[in-house]
């Protein structure tokens, strides 16, 4: 018969390795989730890109951009003016926040935000992620809930 110490010994080692049995599956799922993250991308990028080329704007300008004032980064949004006038991380912003639309999803707080999009949720980050989304919602790509959440708003979205 085994002692009680080597009983126990015995069990630490089956946890230990079913901890990094647990590690390694985490960090395959990590990859799985930062690869499909870029296959999205890439996809709404190319979807972006057809639609402004089919509507005869290949060049990445749309009508109404200059509509915006001079030195905005983000350009007030009205009828005809496409995502492809924002910088990508506004464009990132106004995507998500449409797919989560789309898939009948709420309103996000920044902090779902930034998880979602894989950037840093630090204090700071979020700050960064909240600045962006104020200012779209000030230039009407954007709605802001009474909870402080933000909302895709534009009729039809994706345009």
């Amino acid at each position: 018969m085994s002692s009680p110490l080597g009983l126990l010994e015995e069990r630490e080692l089956g946890a230990r390795q079913r901890l990094e049995e647990c590690r390694e599956d985490a960090e395959r799922a990590r990859e799985a989730v930062a690869a499909a993250e870029r296959t999205h991308e890439r996809a709404v990028i190319a979807r972006e890109e057809l639609a402004a080329a089919l509507a005869g704007e290949a060049d990445g300008r749309s009508r109404g951009a200059e509509k915006a004032a001079p030195g905005t980064v983000v350009p007030v949004w009205s009828e005809g003016v496409s995502v492809l006038v924002l910088a990508p991380d506004y464009r990132r912003i106004l995507v998500l926040l449409e797919d989560v639309a789309r898939e009948d999803g709420g309103p996000l707080n920044c902090r779902q935000i930034a998880q979602r999009l894989g950037w840093e949720t630090s204090a700071a980050g979020v700050e960064g992620v909240r600045a962006k989304a104020r200012r779209l919602v000030e230039r009407g790509w954007l709605a802001k809930e009474s909870d402080g959440r933000f909302s895709a708003c534009r009729p039809g979205g994706g345009s």
